[in-house]
């Protein structure tokens, strides 16, 4: 199994020594993603409704801070050596696409290799309307069809494509990125739509465990998931071995044992040894990534909890 974690570009990393402290440090801890989010800028009185909290309310509102997912991936990508940089996820509809395209697969090249594309439609429709996307209710359609653009680009030598939204044709793009065919595309999201974007689309599936509405906080949940994108995959004849299974686990892992209301363990708490014993399940079911979040307000505080879960967990389960 591989680790890796998300960092929120804000905060502890919301400055140059901030953020090159974080990606080295996870590269020496013994992770092998960094995971930067996606957000361009926080209008004021957001009324879209957030899926990955019960009440719909985006936790982020109150933070203004936010810098632009592509361009700190370069960043983090020259201040690292081997650690892969995955978009986490980057949300598509954002950015034009053949301009995304180009940005890609220029950090694959200068990075040797290292870019996991994570793709999601997103959810926030006053960030749309402000960056002056396709309209939100299309972000579906278009971000099929931006995929399919960056494939393209990325793959044929002589590149064309005449879509809904986007046209071209005679043109060159060069260099393509180191990996062949291309970066892989993992597809974020939790609901049929999205598994039905994996099987067409991806080469991997990276949900959260946070959405209410289809809730994966235990190897239990994520087996019905993988289940039901194994028929998926089916339908769309697609071979569902081929593809990387990825998991953003968004609860606090900590050496501080909780209990959850059953009066349980909470998952993913405890003792290290429980920790481990804890995502030997996941890998278990056939889950290949597991990002986790450490960041907490201060630096000194982001990196105690990197160190301790890279010191002392990932040994563990790689040795089970």
């Amino acid at each position: 199994m591989k680790f890796g974690f998300q960092v929120m570009l804000r905060g502890a990393a919301s400055s140059g020594d901030g953020l090159s402290s974080i990606a080295k440090s996870g590269e020496d801890f013994g992770f092998d993603i960094i995971a930067p989010n996606d957000h361009l800028i926080v209008p004021g009185g957001i009324e879209s409704t957030y899926p990955y909290t019960d009440d719909g309310i985006w936790p982020g509102a109150s933070v203004v801070e936010c810098h632009d997912q592509l361009t700190a991936m370069a960043f983090i990508a020259g201040h690292t050596d081997t650690i892969r940089l995955l978009t986490s996820v980057m949300v598509v509809p954002y950015r034009q696409p053949v301009l995304t395209a180009k940005t890609i697969a220029t950090a694959d090249v200068l990075s040797q290799g290292r870019v996991i594309l994570g793709c999601g439609v997103g959810w926030m429709s006053e960030e749309m309307e402000a960056i002056g996307t396709e309209p939100f209710q299309e972000r579906g359609k278009v971000t099929d069809e931006y995929i399919r653009v960056f494939k393209e680009l990325w793959t044929s030598d002589k590149p064309s494509y005449n879509g809904d939204y986007v046209k071209f044709a005679d043109v060159l793009f060069k260099p393509q990125p180191v990996q062949k065919p291309h970066p892989p595309i993992w597809i974020g999201g939790e609901s049929k739509a999205a598994l039905r974007r994996v099987a067409r689309l991806g080469d991997g599936w990276f949900p959260a465990a946070n959405n209410p509405k289809f809730t994966i906080s235990n190897p239990k949940d994520l087996r019905q998931r993988l289940e039901l994108l194994k028929i998926v995959c089916d339908e769309e004849n697609r071979n569902f071995t081929d593809l990387d299974i990825g998991f953003f686990y968004t609860e606090a892992i900590s050496s501080n044992e909780r209990r959850n209301k059953d009066g349980d363990r909470q998952l993913l708490t405890g003792q290290p040894s429980d920790i481990a014993a804890d995502i030997s399940k996941f890998n278990d079911i056939g889950l290949g990534t597991l990002i986790c979040i450490f960041q907490r307000p201060g630096l000194s505080e982001t990196l105690e909890q990197m160190e301790w879960f890279g010191r002392e967990i990932i040994p563990l389960v790689r040795e089970l």
